[in-house]
């Protein structure tokens, strides 16, 4: 079937049409294949060249993942050498595959089986010695979730279902790295901020918040509360708006007000392929460390530029933020303007 989609490269949009690749493909002699490559009517050829011809843009100026992204919207596959490509059963999986492929972690099994167990987790990561089992889960925007009594918002409900969810499939999988992932890309109304996720991970291990009473003085001792190694989210982190919104911010306070229309419009366009242009972001993960967990998470994995990870800081009375990639504290040590947008 066709497919016609708008894509953006180096903040120029263009215009893609399948069969117009697919033509493209047919009369194009394959360059040598490194690691990965497309099948387009039988034929492999590099994404790089393929889309390298297509939009008429340098190789050096765009990136394998850059091909990936704009071959994959109108449904051509991009496979790895190293890889056996698998089905993506949801935005969730497919940023979670796109995050593990731009990190070098390819040693990843989808539905594995594990020694006796009768539950299957999504996928099993191998990396540095390390083995760690993934529950793939994205929130829901039904109107129910995340209501209480009257009508009220209650952010912790949704992921408590998804932490309760997750912890009935480890529960044969004593002795494992088990790691519940979250995604929520384009369902605002339940936050993933770090204080929320903790507040409902810590609150389902029974631990209590009210006045007066430490964190951790109510925690279960039970093995269901102890099997769940973490929660990661897996997210875009728009640093591109970020560094934007910045500059705005920061000329406003020159003018002594805001910008008008035009002004923000020009501004906007002027910041087209530069590193404050709108549609940079990066695929990245926050993780979350449940500080009971009997497997922790090992703190080597998941240390990208722009990964952040939260736990115990200062004694095991306080959580905060353990770990910041390079590319947030860069951003974050700005300016004081800068750490708020980081957070927003």
């Amino acid at each position: 079937m066709r497919s016609r989609k708008t894509v953006r490269l180096n903040g120029v949009n263009h215009q893609i049409d399948s069969e117009k690749i697919t033509r493209l493909a047919a009369r194009l002699e394959p360059k040598g294949i490194d690691k990965y490559w497309v099948k387009i009517q039988g034929r492999k050829l590099p994404p790089k060249q393929v889309v390298s011809e297509l939009l008429n843009v340098p190789l050096v100026d765009f990136t394998t993942m850059d091909a990936t992204r704009i071959l994959g919207a109108v449904g051509f596959q991009v496979h790895s050498a190293e890889d056996k490509p698998e089905p993506i059963r949801a935005q969730s999986e497919a940023l979670l595959q796109e995050y593990l492929r731009s990190h070098g972690l390819t040693d990843v099994e989808v539905d594995p089986t594990i020694e006796n167990s009768s539950s299957r987790p999504d996928y099993r990561l191998r990396a540095d010695g390390f083995e760690v089992l993934f529950d793939v889960e994205e929130l829901s925007t039904k109107p129910p979730d995340g209501r209480i009594r009257g009508g009220a918002y209650n952010p912790n409900g949704p992921i408590r279902e998804k932490i309760s969810a997750a912890r009935r499939k480890f529960k044969e999988m004593e002795g494992h790295c088990c790691c519940l992932i979250l995604e929520n890309q384009e369902k605002p109304r339940i936050g993933l901020n770090w204080q929320i996720i903790m507040g409902a991970m810590l609150s389902d291990l029974g631990f209590t918040s009210s006045a007066g009473q430490k964190q951790g003085e109510n925690l279960m001792a039970s093995r269901e509360n102890t099997i769940l190694s973490a929660i990661i989210v897996v997210e875009r982190y728009p640093i591109g708006e970020k560094r934007f919104r910045l500059f705005v911010y920061e000329r406003e306070q020159e003018l002594g007000r805001e910008l008008g229309v035009e002004e923000f419009l020009q501004a906007s366009e002027q910041s087209a392929g530069t590193e404050r242009d709108l549609s940079l972001n990066r695929v990245r993960v926050r993780v979350h460390e449940n500080p009971h967990a009997r497997v922790p998470l090992d703190r080597r994995l998941f240390q990208g530029p722009f990964d952040e990870r939260y736990g115990v800081i200062d004694g095991p009375e306080r959580f905060g933020q353990t770990y910041a990639g390079s590319g947030v504290a860069d951003f974050e040590k700005l300016s004081s303007a800068a750490k708020l947008l980081s957070r927003s």
